[in-house]
């Protein structure tokens, strides 16, 4: 009888180890509605008060500042002397090309931080930092001839208020680049009876209306 106990032993551990083979190669799929819940992965938030990307405006439309210097030049039969650092795309707004005259070009060179000046016949054109330092003509009496933006130098003499104290005043009502000083005597007697001012023709002459005001 041992045998066949035997016998019976070993086909229970073959029937069990090839039961135990298949389940490995064929796992059991998970009854439906039995299966645990399948976590999602988290979304990530948007930040709050984001607010949307505005679209870029587009540039405004602009004319190459020699290009309209060339125009200019053969229009009004004025020479042109231009510094190589004289380099813009200028916006003209509703003015066109063709109708830009001699005194609008110097404005527009203006607020583009450019300064002319004008030397035997020929408007030079430099940035305005460099104005100080430029040969500007020195205009004692009003010229009609003369553009209201073109750089001059102007010499005023005041008799009854001291110069020095009307740099402080008018020096706020000029641009960076230009310049006022007050010329002194030697001696405290002799006192400071002179201003220099180198600015635009136009400002020049709204300068010297304020100092003859104040000395009268």
């Amino acid at each position: 009888m041992k045998p066949i106990a035997q016998r019976s032993d070993c086909l229970a551990f073959f029937v069990l180890l090839a039961t135990s083979t298949a389940l490995a190669q064929n796992p059991v799929a998970p009854v439906p509605g039995n299966a645990p819940p399948r976590e999602e992965a988290p979304q990530a938030r948007p930040p709050e008060n984001l607010q949307p990307a505005q679209p870029g405006r587009p540039p405004l439309p602009g004319v190459a500042l020699n290009s309209l210097i060339e125009r200019v030049a053969r229009t009004s039969k004025k020479s042109f002397l231009v510094d190589p650092r004289v380099r813009a795309q200028v916006y003209l707004g509703d003015i066109r090309e063709e109708d830009v005259t001699y005194p609008t070009l110097l404005s527009i060179l203006r607020m583009y931080g450019y300064a002319t000046f004008t030397i035997e016949g020929h408007v030079n054109i430099v940035p305005d930092a460099l104005i100080r330092s430029a040969p500007v003509p020195i205009v004692q009496n009003d010229d009609r001839s003369l553009a209201a933006e073109e750089w001059i130098t102007r010499i005023l003499t005041v008799s009854k208020v001291p110069a020095s104290g009307l740099v402080p005043v008018l020096r706020p009502l000029l641009p960076v680049a230009a310049h006022l000083a007050a010329m002194c005597g030697n001696t405290p007697e002799e006192g400071c009876h002179s201003l220099i001012v180198v600015d635009t023709y136009a400002n020049v002459q709204r300068i010297t209306a304020i100092v003859k005001s104040l000395d009268q």
